[in-house]
């Protein structure tokens, strides 16, 4: 039995959203097992999924999600983990300047967060605030959107 193609062949023959609700919420059921059982997997699911229905873009959720993770260590042996920097104070200080077209405060969080993490045993925040913006958002030579997406994919 394939799952993909019962979900097709349910389309086909005119299947209603009442009993396609039904699916998910089973469905929803065994990625909680997922969860428990292998959580590594369960995030891939979830980060494809994301990705499915909402694109190369992070929403609240995933970005907390993946600032939490985040962590860093200085020259003088101190640890940092989580967010530098409020969602606020990144749009904040990035005010003034061009993104592309479908960015959102989330992905400057993650991005700007991330970029903090990297630079911040040698750079100030101000020259961290410069860096990430031309890292994640003018980069010329990028061919896609949601760059800070597709690297945080491929860390997990």
């Amino acid at each position: 039995m394939d799952y993909k193609k019962m979900i097709e062949d349910f389309a086909k023959n005119g299947g209603g959203e009442e009993k396609m609700w039904e699916s998910i919420a089973v469905t929803a059921d065994a990625f909680e097992f997922i969860k428990e059982t292998n959580p590594k997997k369960y995030e891939c699911l979830m980060r494809k999924q994301h990705e499915i229905l909402y694109g190369k873009h992070y929403d609240e959720a995933m970005a907390l999600a993946d600032v939490a993770k985040m962590h860093s260590v200085d020259t003088n042996g101190k640890e940092y983990h989580g967010a530098h920097w409020t969602v606020e104070e990144v749009e904040a200080a990035t005010a003034g300047k061009t993104f592309p077209k479908g960015t959102t405060k989330w992905d400057k969080f993650v991005s700007y967060n991330n970029t903090w993490h990297d630079l911040n045993a040698k750079f100030n925040d101000e020259q961290i605030i410069c860096a990430a913006y031309l890292l994640w958002f003018a980069d010329l030579d990028w061919n896609g959107d949601g760059k800070i997406w597709d690297y945080m994919s491929m860390k997990k």
